[in-house]
């Protein structure tokens, strides 16, 4: 059987986001209660993992896979305005970090599924009332044994 463990899971896309610096401000499952000034100031990201779906098959490769989301929320400048600069980089960040890890294939035991990548984005307020502009990116991970 394959490593179905969401903590391990979390702790490898932990790790894919802040190796590759879109932030330091990593929060697992939903967003925090408080914003620290650094989430308030620089932004953060939620990492999110569906159900792990087992894809075994008999006498071949044990494996199975998540749809994961990675929530970011980016700051607004005054005014409510879209702060494209951060906007961007945080995107462009991001898209490098799941280039990566899918070149890099698999790591002890996940890897990504760089084509199953699905975007979106919008504008939220946080549950500490603070006015955010979020994108979404949502991609399979892969638990091979």
């Amino acid at each position: 059987m394959f490593n179905d463990s969401r903590i391990d899971i979390y702790d490898y896309l932990y790790d894919l986001v802040v190796d590759n610096e879109v932030t330091e401000n990593v929060y697992l499952v939903n967003e925090p209660q408080d914003l620290t000034t650094s989430d308030k100031k620089d932004g953060f990201v939620v990492i999110k993992a569906g159900g792990v779906n087992d894809q075994s098959q008999f006498e071949r490769e044990t494996y199975g896979w998540t749809r994961v989301y990675v929530t970011a929320y980016v700051p607004s400048t005054s005014r409510g305005r879209l702060d494209y600069e951060k906007y961007k980089a945080m995107e462009n960040k991001l898209k490098t970090a799941i280039d990566t890890a899918e070149a890099q294939g698999v790591v002890n035991g996940y890897a990504i599924v760089k084509n199953s990548t699905l975007s979106m984005d919008g504008a939220t307020m946080s549950t500490a009332n603070n006015l955010f502009y979020t994108f979404v990116k949502s991609f399979r991970v892969l638990i091979v044994q």
